[in-house]
């Protein structure tokens, strides 16, 4: 027995299936962020189970691995009962009723011939072995994805379930309002076409990286955050490393706190940076898609500098910020790339049918692009807000464009020198500062060079005035700001010892 209850559009969805279970063998249960597929998940595996029947669920990533085996005890399905398939994870039990396994491990291991219900989340992200299973195997499955637009996705399942819409849950709160800016939107002629895993087809991106890692834009994304950005906690989706790489030292050059996360970041680095992150010491997660999907941190702003033409990737990626918290009141979402004038606003992709199926949702899609040419949001000249087409006044800023005014201009700006002016330091500055003098701390301990904790208090004090108390003593990178400030009191304390 489960200890949560199904919300409404749970319960719609849970219907839906019951309604068609015996009439197909697959099902997609099509679904946006914050609707609560593993709970689904949960409750449909304890129904199997009291039967005594036995429960695969599939996740592509090692962190879902974890989230879902996590979720599932907290639900209370019995942990006793939650059997492995994944070389790191303890234990390895192939009688248990419940299997959770990576699809990467499964795939290169002969498939269970005792399952009877196979779930698979985030279905749309492909894997051939899996798929083959799908199609032969004759067990019962159920394919759980937000961004079902996978062109072969209607070949494997059979059945369609669309319980709610992104719209709705936004409408309900169950999802977060939004406000989006464009505030460059970078000249993309000549960048090549390339199919990329779990994404379909999308810009090239050596080539992308190229365009957006230039010194200009890099400065317009730091100018535009700190002008607009609010203090607020911030994941920012990169092209690749290097492209993340630069983004990062120049938020950190800019004094703000923020790390780089890539897919060869070690799971426990990664784990670290996100408890920073949500203590408030990292203002900003740089990041080239690993923060995709399994995130379910308060993030209230979001920088988009990976233009895209997948509509997967743009809606997995903005999914990241559209989830609820006490005290949040929307998502500011500052898109770099074009990309929403390209594919519009999040909540207004949606499709009803299964691509490859049949060619229902090719014929469906090239007419959608015609019609979303005309609904896509314009971008207002004087404050860069995206207004919904058809709206002429801006709803944010109240200007009118003058008559024949093409609203639908380039949005890129130059950059200008940052303001001299006093800073103004909020507490995350002031835990981001202390966190960096502990880590100067331990790194000099490491060297044999200790310092005393009432040293880093009075480093803290020299820079705020005051004592650091109730603050996080978890260590971050020391930052130049820091460094500058530390290397600046050793001068000064030489020049003191020299002079008497």
């Amino acid at each position: 027995m489960l200890n949560f209850q199904p919300k409404t559009k749970q319960v719609t969805g849970i219907k839906m299936l019951h309604s068609d279970w015996n009439n197909y063998r697959t099902f997609l249960v099509s679904a946006p962020v914050g609707y609560g597929k593993t709970f689904l998940a949960a409750y449909l595996t304890d129904k199997m189970i009291a039967q005594g029947k036995r429960v695969m669920f599939v996740a592509p990533y090692l962190t879902l691995v974890r989230q879902t085996a996590t979720r599932f005890v907290q639900y209370g399905l019995p942990e006793h009962e939650i059997g492995y398939i994944w070389r790191d994870y303890q234990p390895h039990d192939p009688k248990r009723l419940i299997q959770i396994a990576s699809a990467d491990t499964l795939i290169r291991r002969e498939f269970p011939d005792n399952i009877d219900l196979l779930i698979v989340d985030e279905a749309h992200m492909k894997r051939r072995g899996l798929l083959e299973v799908i199609r032969d195997s004759g067990i019962k499955v159920i394919g759980l994805s937000g961004t079902p637009f996978a062109p072969w996705m209607g070949q494997y399942y059979e059945k369609l379930v669309k319980p709610t819409t992104m719209k709705e849950l936004i409408s309900i709160g169950d999802l977060s309002k939004y406000e989006f800016y464009a505030p460059t939107k970078p000249d993309l002629k000549g960048v090549k076409t390339s199919s990329l895993a779990g994404f379909g087809k999308d810009y090239n991106e050596d080539q992308l990286a190229e365009i957006m890692g230039g010194a200009e834009l890099v400065g317009d994304i730091v100018k535009n955050w700190l002008e607009n950005g609010e203090d607020r906690p911030t994941i920012c989706f990169c092209v690749n490393k290097s492209h993340a790489a630069y983004i990062t030292m120049e938020f950190n050059r800019a004094g703000v706190a923020a790390e780089i996360m890539v897919d060869d970041t070690p799971p426990d680095d990664r784990q670290m940076i996100i408890h920073r992150f949500e203590q408030g010491a990292t203002k900003i997660i740089v990041n080239v898609g690993v923060l995709a999907a399994g995130f379910d941190s308060d993030v209230r702003c979001i920088i988009y500098a990976r233009p895209t033409k997948s509509e997967i990737r743009w809606l997995q990626t903005l999914g990241r910020g559209l989830r609820t918290a006490p005290g949040k009141d929307y998502c500011k979402i500052f898109d770099h790339s074009g990309s929403i004038h390209r594919l519009g606003y999040p909540d207004d992709i949606e499709y009803e049918e299964l691509s490859g199926k049949s060619d229902g949702m090719k014929a469906s899609a090239s007419s959608q692009a015609a019609e979303k040419k005309d609904k896509t949001p314009k971008e207002c000249p004087q404050c860069h807000y995206m207004k919904a087409a058809g709206v002429y006044v801006c709803p944010k800023c109240g200007f009118k464009p003058l008559s024949g005014e093409d609203v639908d201009t380039d949005a890129s700006r130059g950059l200008k020198r940052l303001s001299r002016k006093t800073r103004i330091y909020t507490r995350t500055d002031k835990q981001a500062w202390w966190s960096q003098i502990k880590h100067y701390q331990r790194q000099r301990s490491l060297k044999g060079k200790p310092l005393s904790d009432g040293w880093c208090a009075h480093t803290y004090k020299d820079k705020f005035g005051e004592w650091p108390n109730g603050l996080s003593d978890f260590p971050m990178e020391t930052g130049p700001e820091v460094w500058n400030f530390i290397k600046s009191k050793f001068i000064s304390y030489s020049k003191q010892r020299g002079a008497a």
